[in-house]
């Protein structure tokens, strides 16, 4: 037996100033009042008096006072319409593609949805919607916590004095008291338990003794969640369900890492092959020049040590024994040309012998990484990444019809934190509305851009540090052992690299956001866009700037150290001048040692709260209740939901994270072919961990709806772009298949793989239709049949 209980919609929380004033008492009752006269339903320990006073008394006993606040159906009606909701009609659209593919992908599935022509929502035609007959459910849970934030991130407030009250002064109030420490928190409440009475089927109490305030039961959209997504491995996401819960914004997150995640098999595989074949090849080759020391013992090195040319000519011949197993042949005829110099000016022929110096274990992984297949692993994986995009962009057109939500951003409110410096007519609706001048936001773009350029500077200055290390340890550091002599110069050159841009990234970070903020811009979108362009900008120099150096810029640069005054000093690449194996290294580093922060702020930090939290309340785990179930009234149940940190801006930082991975594997690929296999493996992982972020450890976030990725596929698109230029002079000019030809040939190598790269591009792009013909004749349908049903249904107020 369960009886309706209204949703609790959302939740305000703030501390009792018990025996001190609260300064800003009156403005938050006076806020309280307002959310009252927006037909928000208010659960709220005040008496009369105290509501007409504008303060409340002293509690004792509570340290807290929760407000709990239910949203009526009329007025999440009312609002839908006033915000251009889009709602599904009762007619269904069938998009589903029956084929023998289609039939083997639904092994895969998680859920069946059902999708319903939609149209712009009406209050007095409310009638027409599907699902209407139960208001309770008519909005889904997303939804019904979106429209009651924006109600009440709408309500104003004054700041200044009480002769300054103008419209222009008017600021949202629910930001402002949050900032001020009036409220302590404001969430939505997981649906983690449904809103139940306790019953005993043995002895069934009276509907009246029934104790309202037990909480019992798990909530079956959490739990559908939890069971189909957090705790699933090898099936697609429920994206639908994970947009009903956590809005479009982070469901659309979640689809992009899907598609990433699903298309990474092919390149991953590939890279994963061409790694073992390498690796077969440096085998190969070490076994034969093993074999060198026997094929020069019968030479006589009195006249070998005659002439240069006759060691010159012994080097050629010792090549060939290696040529057909060994890549960087002219590489190697240096070693053996400088070994035999070596051997000739001891001067004891007759007891020395000829040793050239056989590659360690070490040296035979770096060597995999450069084989003859590289190059061509670069290049698929230049177009892997534009055919990515363009399947991203059919799916993104898919969920964005079937959610309704593709013309989002036409209809798209006005930030709450938006205000005007004057107030200004509408063109279109004729209001009168707040006012900020274009010229002054673009003056302070301008300033947040060279904030930018100053941090970017912070980064060289950076770079050169880690470099200059980098060349005096190699220089100063004298060692037998050749991995400890490595594990000091290179692998400890590459994890200061990685300290600087963690915290590098952590400061412009905040930079970022207050000069985002300051920026004034009217809607979410453009705040958002604004901010992602000045993140990946600075993340691209923070995060590529090193590899670049390596790649393009570590070749005779003795010039360099002398323009900075240290003349002894000369960073390169070994005796050989070849950057391609420490290009390698840079990059396993930084893809691997950038997820620390992460592993250790999402799994290990969360599994010590949770390991200490179990041992605080191990008693109650000793003593369990008559069902086996613990119990808490509504009020424990939300002080222990607001003990978890807020979740902030969720999809910012997981894009930013995921793009600079992105781009480790992008820009390149040539030099690490594992790289795709290990981007699988985190996105793999990080899914599933997020998914348990989401549901388990952080308070539930606003459902923001959105209709695309915004200019993160901007950003990707660039990546890609840039890949294909990056990983065209690597081929030419740092891989075996490029290096010691002529420079000119180089540059003809350079042009002619750039060229072909992008005319395939081009032609990709331009072949693969952006939206699905499915979705486009839908989308016709759609239009034809809401305008017919609108006309057809006359305005009414049941």
């Amino acid at each position: 037996m369960t009886e309706n209980i209204p949703v609790i919609d959302y939740v305000l929380i703030y501390e009792t100033q018990a025996g001190s004033i609260d300064p800003y008492a009156k403005q938050r009752m006076e806020f309280l009042r307002q959310v009252k006269s927006t037909g928000l339903h208010l659960d709220f320990n005040i008496t009369e008096e105290e509501w007409d006073e504008g303060m409340e008394s002293e509690q004792t006993g509570d340290k807290y006072r929760i407000i709990k606040i239910y949203a009526p159906f009329e007025l999440l009606s009312q609002t839908a319409e006033n915000i251009r909701l889009k709602m599904p009609l009762a007619e269904v659209v069938d998009l589903k593609l029956v084929g023998r593919l289609q039939r083997f992908m639904a092994y895969f599935a998680t859920e069946v949805e059902v999708n319903f022509i939609s149209a712009h929502y009406e209050h007095n035609k409310r009638h027409m919607f599907q699902g209407i007959e139960n208001e309770e459910t008519f909005f889904r849970p997303a939804l019904r916590s979106l429209i009651v934030h924006y109600i009440l991130t709408n309500i104003p407030i004054h700041v200044g004095n009480e002769d300054e009250k103008a419209a222009t002064q008017k600021i949202s109030a629910l930001p402002y008291l949050l900032m001020k420490k009036a409220f302590k928190s404001s969430f939505v409440l997981h649906d983690t338990k449904k809103w139940q009475f306790e019953d005993d089927a043995s002895r069934s109490p009276p509907q009246q003794n029934r104790d309202p305030t037990k909480l019992t039961g798990p909530q079956d959209t959490w739990t559908e969640l939890n069971n189909l997504w957090a705790n699933t491995y090898l099936k697609f996401q429920p994206l639908w369900k994970i947009r009903n819960y956590f809005g479009e914004k982070i469901a659309l997150y979640f689809a992009v890492m899907e598609t990433l995640l699903i298309t990474l098999i092919i390149p991953a595989l590939l890279g994963l092959a061409i790694f073992i074949y390498g690796l077969y090849c440096s085998v190969s080759c070490y076994n034969a020049s093993s074999k060198l020391e026997e094929f020069l013992k019968g030479h006589n090195y009195r006249v070998i040590c005659s002439s240069p040319s006759m060691i010159s000519e012994m080097a050629n011949k010792a090549v060939d024994r290696i040529r057909g197993d060994c890549n960087n042949i002219a590489g190697r005829k240096i070693i053996i040309e400088k070994a035999f110099n070596t051997t000739c000016a001891t001067k004891i022929w007759e007891n020395t012998t000829f040793q050239v110096a056989s590659d360690d274990l070490f040296t035979i992984i770096q060597s995999s990484f450069d084989n003859a297949a590289t190059p061509w692993f670069g290049l698929i994986v230049c177009l892997w990444g534009t055919i990515f995009l363009e399947v991203w962009k059919r799916i993104n057109a898919k969920l964005v019809y079937e959610w309704h939500v593709e013309n989002y951003e036409n209809d798209e409110p006005t930030r709450p934190e938006f205000y005007g410096t004057t107030t200004k007519k509408d063109p279109v609706t004729g209001e009168i509305e707040p006012y900020y001048p274009g010229a002054l936001r673009r003056t302070k773009m301008l300033l947040s851009f060279l904030v930018g350029i100053l941090m970017v500077c912070w980064v060289f200055a950076s770079l050169i540090a880690v470099v200059i290390y980098k060349t005096w340890a190699r220089i100063r550091i004298t060692t037998s052992n050749s991995i400890e002599s490595f594990l000091l110069t290179t692998v400890g050159a590459s994890l200061l690299n990685v300290v600087s841009i963690i915290t590098l990234g952590k400061v412009y970070h905040i930079i970022a956001v207050k000069m985002t903020d300051w920026e004034n811009h009217r809607t979410r979108t453009n705040y958002n866009d604004s901010l992602i362009l000045k993140l990946f900008a600075f993340h691209f120099a923070n995060s590529y700037s090193s590899l670049f150096y390596i790649a393009f810029l570590r070749r005779n640069n003795q010039k360099f150290f002398q323009l900075i005054g240290l003349t002894d000093l000369e960073d390169n690449c070994g005796v050989l001048n070849n950057c391609m194996s420490e290009l390698s290294i840079q990059v396993v580093i930084l893809m691997i040692f950038k997820l620390c922060p992460k592993l250790l702020m999402d799994v290990f930090i969360p599994w010590l709260r949770k390991l200490k939290n179990k041992i605080c309340n191990n008693k109650n785990i000793l003593s369990p209740t008559k069902n086996h179930a613990v119990q808490l009234t509504v009020d424990e149940y939300i002080l222990e939901e607001d003990m978890k940190p807020d979740l902030g801006d969720f999809t910012l930082g997981e894009y930013t994270e995921k793009v600079i991975q992105y781009g480790y594997q992008m820009l390149f690929s040539v030099s690490f072919p594992l790289a795709p296999l290990l981007f699988f493996i985190t996105i793999l992982c990080d899914i599933r961990v997020d998914a348990k972020r989401l549901l388990w450890m952080y308070k539930r976030p606003i459902a923001f709806m959105a209709q695309d990725i915004g200019h993160w596929f901007t950003v990707l698109d660039l990546i890609n772009g840039v890949a294909i230029v990056t990983n065209a002079c690597v081929i030419a000019f740092n891989t075996d298949f490029g290096r010691g030809r002529p420079f000119y040939e180089q540059l003809i190598i350079l042009i002619v793989i750039e060229h072909i790269v992008f005319v395939v591009k081009f032609l990709l792009t331009t072949m693969i239709p952006d939206v699905p013909q499915n979705i486009l004749l839908a989308m016709r349908r759609e239009k034809y049949n809401v305008e017919t049903k609108m006309k057809s249904h006359p305005k009414s107020l049941h």
